[in-house]
């Protein structure tokens, strides 16, 4: 009994670790997107850049480890299968993340300046929402009671940048820019606001669990 506490401590520790570099990754293109609503291309942004990589490179390793340590120690085997489908899940919003950074850094998109607040809106909403989801992971852990209320809370979030998106892409396309920079703000908002819906995917997981071990 001894041996498998130790193992599950171990395993918490492990997420822990994993959720911290999840974080770090978050944090670190968050900080490059706003870095380049503010100053535009410059050499800081691509070191953020460099740096939100290799912090989402970090995350996968230790997503892997993990999944190892799931497998060889043969832990909680009984819900195994679901924490394997939640950190694949979790995966989701780190690459998203990360991906939207090198889109930013390959197209050199012009960003004008009567839409800088709304995106910047947009952008802190859907970056902090992991803070809603870290707390639903641990509470699937360590207070399953807690679930449902912080996933609603990230479901509302994500409603609400549906809403920002949809007004800002109307007001883009009534805009006097040319079209293709009206698509290819489109296109960087849609992926913005699409970390927040791989959120809601993450909180639909975590529910499922919650009620799988309520039962």
């Amino acid at each position: 009994m001894a041996l498998f506490f130790s193992k599950k401590n171990k395993f918490l520790e492990m997420i822990e670790g994993y959720l911290k570099k999840v974080t770090e990754c978050i944090d670190l293109a968050k900080k490059t997107l706003l870095l380049y609503i503010d100053k535009g291309y410059c050499e800081k942004f691509d070191e953020l850049v460099t740096k939100t990589h290799m912090a989402e490179s970090c995350s996968d390793d230790l997503r892997r480890e993990i999944e190892i340590l799931l497998y060889e120690k043969a832990l909680m085997p009984e819900s195994r299968g679901d924490i394997l489908g939640m950190l694949e899940t979790v995966d989701k919003v780190p690459n998203k993340a990360e991906s939207v950074t090198f889109q930013i850094q390959t197209e050199a998109l012009r960003i004008p300046d009567e839409f800088k607040p709304e995106l910047r809106k947009i952008i802190n909403m859907n970056f902090d929402i992991f803070a809603d989801v870290k707390r639903a992971i641990r509470a699937v852990f360590n207070d399953i009671g807690e679930v449902r209320r912080i996933t609603n809370e990230i479901d509302k979030k994500e409603s609400w940048s549906d809403s920002m998106e949809r007004d800002l892409i109307k007001k883009l396309f009534s805009s006097d820019i040319n079209i293709g920079e009206k698509i290819l703000l489109k296109e960087l908002i849609i992926e913005i606001g699409s970390i927040s819906d791989r959120a809601e995917n993450v909180a639909d997981r975590l529910n499922i669990m919650a009620v799988k071990r309520l039962i």
